[in-house]
C-alpha cells in the first residue's frame, strides 16, 4: 500500500501511476503462482525419479532446474524492482 501511495505521490498522473503499480503486482503474484504449480509437478517428478532408481535423461532435468532457478531469481529481481520504486 505504502509503495503505491509513493508511486501516486512521484508523477503527474495518480490514477495511471496506481493502475500501472497494480498491473505490476498482479503480473507478479501471477508469475509466483506459476512458479509454485511448477514447483509441484517438480516435486512429482522427482518423486517418481526417486521411486523408479533411474534417471533417463539427467541432463534434462539439469537443464529444466537451471530454467526453474533462472525464472525464480528474475522474478525475485522484478519484485525488488517493484518494491524499491524502480
Amino acid at each position: 500500500m505504502a509503495e503505491c501511495s509513493l508511486a501516486a505521490a512521484r508523477t503527474d498522473d495518480p490514477t495511471a501511476a496506481v493502475a500501472d503499480y497494480r498491473a505490476m503486482v498482479k503480473a507478479l503474484m501471477a508469475t509466483n503462482g506459476q512458479l509454485g504449480m511448477i514447483g509441484n509437478n517438480l516435486n512429482q517428478l522427482t518423486w517418481h525419479l526417486n521411486k523408479d532408481g533411474a534417471w533417463p535423461h539427467p541432463d534434462v532435468v539439469q537443464r529444466l532446474l537451471a530454467r526453474v532457478e533462472a525464472s525464480i531469481a528474475e522474478l525475485d529481481t522484478a519484485i525488488a524492482q517493484v518494491t524499491e520504486g524502480r
